[in-house]
């Protein structure tokens, strides 16, 4: 459970990435009024320009710091003194799964907004 000292995050999982933050659903309306297109291109190009543009982060954030243990984690697990490509190789596959993610939850935030929205109006 999250402690009131954390009150950006919702009770169900503060470590979850891809669950709304309270600011996100307190900000339904400014969320979706933005493009999930935009986001998504965004963060594929320029991630921080994408954090700008939907003025939120935080979740992009612990995506980013997950990709960081695990690259370390798998780097550690794969290395090889024979073959150092190897370990670049996986390295690059756990970056891009991890660009994927953040991808995936930007348009995801945005899409959800605008369920909150639409289901707030009828």
């Amino acid at each position: 459970m999250a402690t009131d000292s954390n009150q950006n995050q919702t009770p169900d999982s503060p470590w979850n990435p891809f669950l709304p933050t309270k600011r996100d659903i307190s900000r339904t309306e400014e969320l979706a009024q933005k493009s999930p297109v935009v986001a998504g291109v965004l963060t594929f190009f320029l991630p921080l320009a994408a954090m700008i543009y939907l003025n939120r982060g935080v979740n992009n954030l612990k995506i980013l710091g997950y990709v960081f243990v695990t690259a370390f984690i798998v780097g550690i697990a794969s290395y090889d003194k024979k073959d150092s490509g190897k370990t670049e190789r996986i390295g690059n596959l756990v970056g891009l799964c991890g660009q994927v993610a953040i991808i995936t939850e930007n348009v995801k935030a945005v899409t959800l907004a605008r369920k909150r929205l639409a289901s707030q109006q009828f």
